[in-house]
């Protein structure tokens, strides 16, 4: 009810709008005034030096002014003493110039009167032309005939108005000549004579006479022609020329033959036979000879028409097309309006004339220009948007064509908007509040908005006005009470004023505030051509036209005709083309063909034009009729039976058919032509008993076809009986194959003299005559029964018939063959009989494969066992196999044949087959015949691309990659892909934006898209043949500006996902799978990453803090004077792994020395040289001495000097190798490296060779057992090794006992080392090896034993300089040289410093100050380092069974 009240509210406020706006146009007097012309120029001609007047009035109130246009200028008559307006308006011109240089008074005139404040009209267009009378176009030409034939003298000229021709004959006219009858001319000019007698061998000439003055030809003679062939094929002399002429006009069609018999004619109009006789006054009579005379033209007269001569030589055609034009006329005028400004507004102008007129729209006497406020809509009509006061006056809608031109006027006026109230005075609405766009296009802007405050009652409808900024002309959108609207018609890239104003039943309220709206850009591509339109050239062309596009945002570059044949799917083909108009070649003959046009500038193609469909010419057949067959009916007839040539080769529409026929021994032959509609004919009045040759070919309305072959048939001998059925047929036979069953059979036999009509076929699975066959041909002697199960039990069953009835049948039962048999079998035998001796037989030759299609080849051989007219006596099969070699495992298939020829179809398109053939007869077989090999024609492709996905590029929201694959079935090789995509899935395909692209490549990029934009791609491929299906539609929605947002729409959530890769993956047109990923799985992902990377971040943190805290523990330890205690020997680590014990060259910065069974005890700390550059080589002379070098705990670098090891030890060191030392008996061995003091007090690093295992020992003078001192403690040693040299492990180190040698020759089990806490003992095994022990020894001997009371005392530092006794430091005792002798030493002490924990500072100068305050002499501290440093190599060189990694 409330929508009831709202439109009953709304109705009344339009009839009262209504009610007051023709209350205002009475009240002012804006009634439409009448003004029009009462006479119109017309076209004259008229004679150079004569008046001329051009006839124009009109009426109007006040009366009109009248003024002329010549080639659309106006005339300037002032002064003019030539040409004069008379009072009536008319144009007079006293005298009319013409020169062959100067022709001012020909042209176009117009006449333009005017009403002041009302407006201008023009009159129709008037040519006015000069007489002229020019050369001889055609003259008569000496020609030669028979007599009795029909001769022909042309003549035509150039004149205007077109000149009368008369003949003369002896320089006499041929009015006055007796053979007047015989003698005609024709509307060409052409004289014709017919039936040429011996007096008409004379000569002639021809008369041109107009207005312009009179010229004649050249004579010319008729020469007679005797003797000759006693029969002439038909000759035409005169043929049909296609014609133009106005409606209600007369018209003749010229033709003329000679042939010998004479040759009959006749005419046919689009393949209908045509009966004219010689009365004058119907609609269609002869003229003269055989010319065909049309009275009073009318539309319906357009068309074909085929002249035809024959006789008993044959038949021959020409052909014509006649075109009846129609003056242009109005189907519907346009009338005059009122309009409010602001509103839009249309005249209706609907014309008709042959050919269709062109309409142009003229606005008090200026032709209008289309642009965006001035559209032409459907063609013809005229629509104004947004009207304005200047709108007003006169439009005129003005129609031409080539025949004529004619015009129709109506006013327009502007009434300006009352205010209407109701009889209930009230108030009316404030103004809507929050005017928005809520969608924002191109070409389009959908507003919302909401209720005014106040609204004093129901709103009954909106305004919505707008209007590009800056133009005074306001459109206007009406809408009900809903409070959204969508303004169509809108310019890209364009900034528009928007306001709204409400309506109640008090009328329209306050207008909102304005909203300034800007389109979205496009790109600025052309709109469609113009005018687009076209015709047919001939069989194979049509030629098409157009005018450039009306927005052309830049220059075109190129236009792209795409056209395809209407009745074939994605046959869509494109051509590129500069200019206006394009001839296509190259088409089938009558066939639909449809066109459409794109113009393409800088920016890309534009908007399609809308389709035009144009069919070529039809043509003669180019393919006889098919399956001609010939059945004696009785024995004074025949039958003939034929279907209609195949459809491609029919080139338009079969209007009849033309037999021949004749006795075989006979030349002449008798022509029958019959309508197109027939597929049957019987000849009569034959022979009995005698043999006939018959062909035949098919007509259509340009001519006859080719022909088929002779083609025998015989009467029969005695007059068959139809009044009984026929009796059973014989030697019925039925060859079962895997899945059909070829049945063989003979006639019934002659003797029985009862017709044939047809046989009756019937078959079915044990059960006869489940399904029935009927044969119509008697002629036939085979059939293949198709589509049966293998392995199963058929019974077939035959019978022959006629009009009687069908008489007795004959049946066989017969198991169609297993799936596995591939070969075609050879004819069935019972397996009781003893097989005949094969003869061989010769194979079919000249086997050709014909492809007839892309699916279908026809196979066609030879048989060399038949006679030369290769016609089969007997019941041989032919079986033809063919298979292809891809793919590779492809079987070959058979089929079966009873004639020379066979069509194999449901082929795959552009594959290549190999085909073979072979005979079987009887119970023989060939072998198979050389094989022939073609490849079907390509057809489009079978299916669309697959898996259409799109890719975002990272930082660029505007710009996508395309990813495909190719079709399954591309039925030829793929020569391209055509991507479409558009803004609105509703358009039709060629409006979407059409992306070619050219080769076999898989992926493009798309640029310059909106973005935050829904788009819509889909893509099709294309070969050779055409363009296959479209893929299916993938949505896809641009990101924002930022990046964020967009993707693949989600078919089943209905979202966007995957759009830049920040919010999900990529999605594709087929991944189903990726699309159902909603946002919080995906979440769930991403969370589950973060995750994982925390808890890796929280293990290399931990596994940091270990080793700090391992380190800090070490560095607490040695502080503390603590020593690590190794586990007892054999026992493991809980969790640890028996694993293989590193060797010390590959893992040496990897192990510890294990901790011996003792008492805790510092740990003298050494470092040991990284690499070979660091130790001296062997006969270096710095060898001869060995300084000791104070030790630090830590990984200083041996090349730092003592400034550089003030710095602290710093932390996350490597954990130290624990390698446990146990005693061993001393080898005898030699020094092998040394460090020396360098005079400015540094030491230099001792340098060793990297050879590996080279074993150096030091000379012994004798040798002994040593034992192991009980009483002196052993201490355990921490070495951290760093070698890059290789080493090597000895099984006999795992022996308890060490060994001591020095160079002096003395050897001990221990070795007493001085500390801070006193003399502790030092493993022997320390210092030496035992002899021959595969390790190399890298030691440096220790001095000889220095026992002192005081174990407090300092002890003293001993430089051992093998070789040199001489050179003693005051602070070292003398070495003692060993001689040779075996000679038993006692141990002798070795003081080793413990390094303070402390790093050690350097003070100025003095590079022995440490950091509580003790310092010691460069020269001691250096000596006591090399010492400890041989120590250190050696313990290097020493392994044990147990090692801890």
């Amino acid at each position: 009810m409330a929508r009831s009240r709202v439109l009953t509210g709304w109705n009344l406020f339009v009839f009262g709008s209504l009610f007051q706006a023709v209350v205002v146009v009475l009240a002012d007097g804006m009634n439409f005034r009448s003004f029009y012309f009462t006479e119109e120029p017309t076209d004259i001609i008229v004679q150079k030096g004569q008046p001329a007047i051009l006839n124009c009035s009109a009426v109007g109130d006040p009366a009109p002014t009248i003024e002329w246009k010549k080639d659309q200028l106006f005339l300037n008559l002032v002064g003019d003493t030539r040409r004069t307006i008379l009072p009536n308006g008319s144009l007079r011109i006293n005298n009319v110039t013409h020169s062959r240089n100067d022709r001012p008074d020909e042209g176009l005139y117009e006449c333009v009167a005017t009403v002041d404040n009302l407006g201008t009209i023009v009159s129709r267009t008037a040519r006015l032309q000069v007489a002229t009378l020019g050369r001889f176009e055609e003259e008569p030409r000496s020609t030669s005939a028979f007599l009795g034939d029909t001769a022909i003298f042309r003549c035509s000229v150039d004149a205007v108005p077109p000149a009368k021709i008369r003949w003369q004959k002896n320089r006499e006219g041929i009015e006055t000549s007796n053979d007047i009858d015989r003698m005609i001319v024709l509307p060409s000019g052409a004289l014709e004579i017919r039936d040429v007698q011996m007096s008409d061998e004379t000569s002639y000439r021809c008369k041109a006479t107009n207005m312009e003055g009179t010229r004649r030809s050249e004579e010319e003679r008729l020469t007679l022609v005797y003797g000759g062939s006693r029969t002439r094929t038909p000759e035409f002399v005169n043929t049909p020329q296609n014609t133009e002429v106005i409606q209600g006009q007369e018209v003749i069609l010229e033709c003329a033959a000679n042939g010998l018999p004479e040759p009959s004619m006749s005419w046919w109009k689009d393949g209908q036979p045509l009966a004219p006789g010689r009365d004058p006054e119907s609609h269609y009579s002869f003229v003269g000879n055989s010319n065909l005379r049309i009275r009073l033209a009318s539309e319906s007269d357009s068309g074909t028409y085929v002249c035809s001569a024959t006789n008993v030589l044959g038949t021959f055609d020409a052909r014509a097309e006649l075109l009846v034009q129609v003056p242009p006329r109005f189907e519907r005028e346009p009338s005059s309006l009122h309009a409010y400004m602001n509103t839009d507004i249309k005249f209706e102008c609907e014309v008709y004339g042959v050919p269709f007129p062109t309409i142009e729209w003229i606005k008090n006497g200026d032709i209008i220009t289309p642009s965006e406020y001035f559209q032409i809509v459907d063609g013809t009509n005229l629509k104004i948007l947004g009207l304005v006061k200047s709108d007003e006056g006169l439009y005129q809608c003005k129609a031409r064509n080539k025949i004529g031109n004619i015009q129709t006027s109506a006013q327009l006026i502007i009434v300006n908007r009352g205010i209407y109230t109701s009889p209930a005075t009230g108030l009316t609405p404030t103004y809507p509040r929050d005017l928005v766009a809520l969608i924002r296009s191109t070409r389009f802007v959908t507003l919302s908005w909401r209720e005014p405050r106040l609204t004093h009652g129901n709103i009954i409808a909106y305004s919505v006005y707008f209007r590009r900024q800056g133009s005074p002309r306001e459109r206007v959108v009406n809408t009900t009470s809903v409070m959204q609207v969508t303004v169509h018609d809108l310019i890209p890239s364009t900034r528009y004023e928007f306001r709204v104003k409400a309506y109640n039943d008090h009328g329209p309220g306050e207008s909102s505030a304005v909203a300034y709206i800007e389109t979205q850009p496009e790109v600025q591509v052309p709109g469609p051509v113009l005018h687009l339109r076209g015709v047919a050239v001939s069989t194979t062309a049509i030629k098409v036209y157009w005018d450039p596009p009306s927005h052309r945002n830049g220059e075109i570059i190129n236009y792209k005709i795409y056209y395809a044949q209407t009745a074939r799917l994605n046959s869509e083909e494109d051509v590129n083309h500069i200019g206006m108009q394009f001839t296509k070649s190259g088409l089938k003959p009558y066939t639909d063909y449809t066109f459409r046009l794109v113009a393409y500038n800088e920016n890309g193609p534009g908007v399609s034009s809308d389709e035009i469909i144009i069919r070529t010419y039809s043509d003669k057949p180019t393919e006889p009729p098919a399956n001609v067959t010939i059945i004696p009916q009785s024995s004074r007839s025949l039958e003939i039976t034929w279907d209609p040539p195949p459809l491609d080769a029919c080139n338009g529409e079969i209007t009849g058919y033309k037999i021949r026929w004749k006795q075989s021994d006979r030349r002449q032959s008798n022509p029958i032509t019959i309508q197109g509609g027939l597929r049957s004919f019987i000849v009569g009045e034959l022979d009995r008993d005698t043999i006939y040759e018959i062909k035949m070919a098919a007509m259509t309305v340009n001519g006859t076809g080719p022909p088929t072959d002779w083609m025998e048939g015989r009467t029969l001998e005695n007059d068959l009986d139809e009044t009984q059925v026929p009796p059973e047929p014989t030697s019925f036979k039925a060859r079962p194959m895997t899945d059909t069953i070829v049945v063989l059979w003979t006639p019934p036999p002659v003797e029985s003299n009862v017709m044939v009509r047809g046989y009756t076929i019937g078959y079915g699975i044990g059960i006869p005559d489940t399904i029935t066959i009927d044969i119509d041909d008697p002629s036939r002697r085979h059939h293949t029964i198709k589509n049966l199960q293998p392995s199963s039990p058929y019974i077939i069953t035959l019978r022959a018939y006629n009009n009687m009835g069908s008489g007795p049948q004959v049946y066989q039962t017969v198991n169609t063959r297993a799936e596995s048999t591939t070969l075609a079998p050879p004819p069935a035998r019972s397996s009781t009989t003893t097989p005949e001796p094969t003869k061989s037989l010769w194979p079919p030759v000249g086997v050709k494969a014909i492809v007839l299609s892309s699916s279908a080849v026809r196979v066609k051989w030879s048989d060399s066992t038949l006679n030369n007219k290769q016609r089969i006596p007997d019941n041989r099969i032919y079986t033809v196999m063919y298979k292809t070699n891809y793919p590779a495992s492809a079987k070959p298939r058979y089929v079966n044949s009873t004639a020379l020829e066979y069509t194999i179809d449901e082929l795959k398109p552009g594959t290549m087959y190999e085909f073979t053939v072979r005979l079987t007869k009887g119970k023989k077989t060939s072998a198979w015949s050389l094989s022939v090999f073609n490849k079907t024609h390509e057809s489009t492709p079978g299916t669309a691309p697959r898996t259409l996905t799109i890719v975002p590029v990272e930082g660029k929201p505007s710009v996508i990659n395309l990813n495909w694959q190719p079709p399954k079935s591309p039925n030829g090789r793929i020569t391209g892909y055509i991507i479409y995509y558009t803004t609105d899935n509703s358009q039709r395909d060629h409006d979407w934006v059409i992306m070619p692209y050219v080769g076999d490549r898989l992926t493009a990029t798309i640029d310059d898209l909106t973005t935050d934009t829904t788009y819509y791609f889909k893509i099709q491929a294309r070969n050779e043949e055409g363009v296959g299906p479209m893929s299916e539609i993938v949505e896809y929605k641009t990101p924002q500006d930022d990046g964020f947002g967009g993707g693949v729409k989600n078919q089943g959530t209905g979202s966007f996902v995957g759009g830049s890769g920040r919010e999900g993956p990529t999605t594709s047109a087929k991944s189903d799978d990726d699309g159902e990923m909603s946002n919080m799985v995906i979440w769930i992902v991403v969370g589950c990453i973060v995750a994982g990377c925390f808890i890796i971040g929280a293990l290399i943190f931990a596994i940091y803090m270990c080793n700090r805290r391992s380190d800090s523990m070490m560095a607490k330890k040695r502080k503390q004077g603590g020593a690590y205690k190794a586990p007892p020997k054999g026992a493991k680590k809980p969790g640890a792994k028996d694993v293989k014990p590193p060797d010390l060259w590959i893992h040496h910065d990897q192990m510890e020395l294990k901790q011996m069974e003792k008492p805790p005890m510092p740990e003298p700390m050494t470092q040991i040289p990284r690499n070979p550059d660091d130790m001296k080589p062997l006969d270096d002379p710095s060898m001869d001495t060995l300084t000791k070098r104070n030790s630090f705990t830590g990984d200083d670098d041996p090349d730092l000097t003592s400034g550089d090891r003030t710095r602290p030890p710093p932390e996350g060191k490597r954990k130290p190798i624990m390698i446990p030392v146990d005693p061993q008996p001393p080898p005898p061995r030699e020094t092998i490296a040394t460090a020396t003091v360098l005079p400015n007090g540094s030491v230099s690093p001792p340098l060793r060779p990297s050879y590996p295992k080279t074993q150096y020992n030091a000379p012994s003078s004798g040798s002994g057992s040593t034992t192991r001192n009980p009483n002196i403690d052993q201490p355990e040693f921490r070495v951290k090794t760093q070698f890059n040299y290789p080493m090597t492990r000895s099984k006999s180190l795992e022996r308890p006992g060490f060994m001591t040698l020095s160079s002096s020759g003395y050897q001990s089990d221990n070795t007493t080392v001085s500390s801070d806490d006193g003399n502790k003992t030092l493993p022997p095994s320390l210092a030496t090896t035992r002899p021959g022990h595969p390790l190399k020894s890298f030691s440096v001997p220790g001095p000889p034993p220095h026992y002192s009371s005081n174990p407090a005392a300092a002890q003293q530092k001993h430089l051992i300089k093998p070789g040199l006794p001489g050179q003693v430091s005051p602070h070292k005792k003398a070495t003692v040289t060993v001689s040779g002798a075996k000679t038993r030493m006692q141990p002798m002490p070795v003081n080793t410093p413990r390094a303070p924990d402390v790093a050690v500072r350097v003070r100025g100068d003095n590079p022995a100050e440490n950091a509580d305050g003790k310092s010691f002499s460069t020269e001691d501290l250096n000596a006591e380092m090399a010492n400890l440093e041989g120590l250190m190599k050696d313990l290097n060189a020493i392994t044990s069974t147990e090692l801890d990694c």
